[in-house]
């Protein structure tokens, strides 16, 4: 990876855990794992755990196990304590961007600064009910008016990029969604500002191509000098390498 690159991993989730993913899981992700109730999330959340750390273990050149997490100051509060995550070991600039939702997981790693993604498995739910809580009323006014067929996919397009810039910015969506437009009406890429944390307050966000049964995005920090972004399939390497 050079400096001017962003590599974005797509990682198909089994439907169950496989052999050796819940060793490469510290103590705090093997607690987590253990509260979720259904056994399938449970495989997914340990699936998705341990692919996180083959990734980033094949940039850094380390064993999947020798990561160890830690986290930066919120941008809120400055408290390490609830702040997005980070590589603490080994020594590295590297940061990451981290989503599954359904049968995929998407790991965005960026030589250094921030970097957010998102991937949603498409849901039916109430687009109404839920465009009042999280779409401002330029962006509700867009979605509702479309026919109802495409709704869904215009609602989740806006989430997802929602998702990607406040998991960038580092506060999550614990900020108010709906001052965040990310112009569901345009496809492709689009510029987004947030201030809700300290660091930059315009985004770039690129719609990332996951096939017809989910929708995915990428945010950077918006420069003049956008990073190229390449896609990489972690199944196909894992093929590759022999990985069980």
């Amino acid at each position: 990876m050079t400096s001017d690159e962003v590599v974005v991993w797509s990682v198909p989730l089994p439907g169950a855990a496989r052999d050796g993913d819940l060793a490469l899981l510290d103590d705090a992700e093997r607690a987590r794992a253990d509260r979720y109730l259904r056994p399938g999330d449970r495989a997914s959340f340990v699936a998705g755990r341990a692919a996180l750390r083959r990734v980033l273990a094949e940039h850094l050149g380390v064993g999947a196990g020798a990561i160890v997490w830690g986290r930066a100051p919120c941008p809120g509060c400055g408290s390490e304590r609830h702040g997005p995550p980070r590589i603490a070991g080994p020594p590295t600039p590297l940061t990451f961007g981290f989503s599954r939702s359904g049968a995929w997981a998407l790991v965005a790693v960026a030589p250094s600064g921030p970097v957010g993604v998102d991937v949603e498995a498409l849901r039916t739910l109430d687009v109404r009910e839920t465009a009042a809580l999280s779409l401002s009323p330029r962006e509700s006014a867009y979605v509702l008016g479309l026919p109802h067929e495409e709704r869904l996919r215009a609602f989740h397009r806006a989430w997802v990029r929602k998702e990607a810039v406040t998991k960038a910015v580092g506060v999550g969506i614990a900020t108010d969604l709906r001052r965040v437009d990310v112009s569901p009406d345009r496809t492709g890429t689009v510029t987004v500002r947030c201030d809700a944390g300290t660091g930059p307050d315009t985004w770039t966000v690129t719609d990332l191509d996951v096939g017809e049964e989910a929708v995915a995005a990428l945010a950077l920090p918006g420069t003049p000098r956008q990073p190229a972004i390449h896609a990489r399939c972690w199944g196909t390497l894992e093929s590759r390498k022999g990985i069980r």
